[in-house]
């Protein structure tokens, strides 16, 4: 009995030393948006791509080790906020609020800017693999 006690002690103490990260997206809309020039929008629309797909395939990476530690390891362990996932879809909510002011601006080659990821989802969008 003694044992068991001490035992679920240290599992207390061991879960409420665990964290994981706390997502920090950024703003869709920032100041000074409405002072970018064509050429720095394109850039921010790239480089948001670039590190949205970066984050988005870190995470979905990270969910299958997230449910395997979470249900046979240790659940204090498992990173349920998916914090990257969720940076990475505020990238993309970003892009799509710079594509509208690039249209604004009527900037020219928008159709040159790279593709956008598939948005991080915990269960995959089975219908847009179909099509």
């Amino acid at each position: 009995m003694k044992q068991s006690l001490i035992l679920g002690l240290l599992f207390s103490l061991c879960v409420g030393c665990v964290t994981t990260r706390t997502p920090q997206p950024v703003l869709m809309k920032q100041p000074g948006d409405p002072t970018l020039t064509c050429e720095q929008i394109a850039v921010d629309y790239k480089t948001n791509t670039e590190v949205a797909l970066n984050k988005i395939s870190k995470n979905r990476s990270d969910d299958t080790h997230d449910i395997i530690v979470g249900f046979f390891v240790w659940p204090g362990l498992a990173d349920f906020q998916n914090a990257d996932g969720n940076e990475g879809n505020a990238l993309l909510d970003r892009n799509i609020y710079l594509r509208e002011l690039a249209k604004d601006k009527s900037c020219k080659n928008m159709e040159f800017w790279p593709p956008q990821p598939e948005r991080y989802s915990l269960r995959p969008d089975r219908s847009r693999a179909q099509a």
